[in-house]
């Protein structure tokens, strides 16, 4: 019975779990386990570049920006600094940078997309300037200009806005600055805004020739000068005879026939101040001295003067100073050419005792000039003096052999070897 009772109690127990069942252990693992890496926080860094280099790939990898102020490095902060600025179009974010140069950079970077206002706060000079130039903001150009007229000239320019002329106070610089900024705009109805009917009318002929046009001519209001501009453009300088004057209808035939190099129309002129002039603008125009011949007027001698001398000096042939009558402006015509020419044997046909030394020592002091023109000098203390200067500026004392004076020669030899 006892038995019974003992064998009921046991499963009992093994029943409800108050006694447990160990199972066999099995073979122990007598090996080490590796504990899981435990990543070590920046701050916790001692060397100071492998830090500065754990915010950085913190910032960058974590899109963290704060992290960027933990950096140390002054360069490696900047860079950090420059990537998020461009990264969030974010120009404040370029005014953390230290380095200028970085600094201007990033601003300069975007500026195209925050705005040009940005490229002011760009330091450096030459790089602010471009980068207003570069999106279009030509008022940088005017900032530098102290002159009224050119800077207002220029505002009106850069911002396609011809009433900024107005601000100028001059009215005479008023209607330039319209006339300039039609001719730059190429829009001849600016040309209606000055308040000078001179100037509206040059405006006006300026567009009219420009485009060929002479419809535009109907539009000056001197009456002079429209049919300047009406003759020009249809060909015809008998309209020139509508004119209520006489002196304009000559001035107007002798623009058109200067014009035209037609000395033939110079004819049709009735007083000899127009008539003269055309023959010697033509003639000075085509380098014609044989069209100097038709001028006749007995009382205008020194027209004709001036139309050789004219003619000679634009050719550089001196023969022409020969036919010219007036002593003083024949020797002007010389000593001009002798001087364009740098040749001082030209001065030799100087009447006037200064005028002919002033050419010699003009040229032979201040010019270079060959041998050969020293050789024809007929003045023969100007002819060794000219060989001297020769010899000295060139360094060659044989020169001074083609020397008369024997004082001047042996003073050459000395000043050239």
């Amino acid at each position: 019975m006892n038995v019974k009772i003992a064998l009921f109690t046991v499963f009992f127990l093994l029943l409800f779990g108050c006694v447990s069942y160990q199972l066999p252990e099995g073979p122990k693992n007598n090996g080490t386990v590796t504990p899981p890496p435990v990543e070590l926080q920046c701050a916790e860094i001692t060397d100071r570049a492998e830090g500065d280099r754990c915010y950085y790939n913190d910032a960058i990898s974590k899109n963290n920006l704060t992290a960027c102020s933990f950096i140390f490095s002054d360069s490696l902060r900047d860079a950090c600094n420059l990537r998020f600025a461009i990264n969030l179009n974010d120009s404040t974010l370029c005014g953390r940078i230290l380095s200028m140069e970085t600094r201007d950079d990033c601003y300069h970077t975007l500026a195209p997309v925050v705005g040009v206002v940005t490229c002011k706060k760009i330091e450096n000079a030459i790089l602010r300037k471009q980068c207003r130039l570069d999106l279009g903001d030509d008022t940088v150009l005017c900032e530098e200009m102290t002159d009224g007229y050119d800077f207002h000239l220029c505002m009106a320019k850069a911002r396609n806005n011809e009433s900024i002329c107005a601000e100028i106070q001059n009215q005479s610089l008023t209607d330039m600055c319209y006339v300039e900024f039609a001719k730059n705009k190429n829009d001849y109805s600016i040309c209606a805004l000055p308040a000078g009917a001179g100037v509206r009318g040059d405006c006006y002929r300026y567009f009219a020739y420009l485009n060929s046009n002479s419809s535009l001519c109907s539009s000056i209001s001197n009456l002079y000068t429209k049919y300047l501009c009406l003759t020009k453009l249809t060909g015809n300088y008998s309209l020139c005879n509508e004119l209520p004057d006489y002196l304009q209808i000559d001035s107007c035939i002798e623009v058109f026939a200067s014009d035209s190099t037609n000395y033939s129309l110079c004819s049709n002129i009735s007083t000899h101040l127009y008539q003269d002039k055309c023959y010697t603008n033509i003639a000075v125009k085509s380098r014609n001295a044989d069209i100097c011949s038709r001028i006749i007027c007995y009382e205008c001698i020194t027209d004709k003067d001036n139309c050789y001398y004219g003619v000679a000096n634009v050719t550089g042939n001196i023969s022409l100073c020969n036919r010219i009558s007036e002593p003083m402006k024949k020797d002007s015509c010389h000593l001009n050419i002798a001087k364009s020419a740098s040749n001082p044997s030209f001065c030799s046909k100087i009447e006037n005792t200064y005028t002919m030394n002033t050419c010699y020592s003009s040229i032979i002091y201040n010019q270079n000039y060959t041998f050969s023109s020293c050789a024809t000098i007929i003045h023969q203390n100007w002819e060794d003096e000219c060989f001297k200067q020769l010899a000295i500026n060139s360094k060659n004392s044989t020169v001074c052999q083609s020397i008369t004076d024997p004082f001047v020669k042996n003073n050459c030899i000395r000043e050239s070897s």
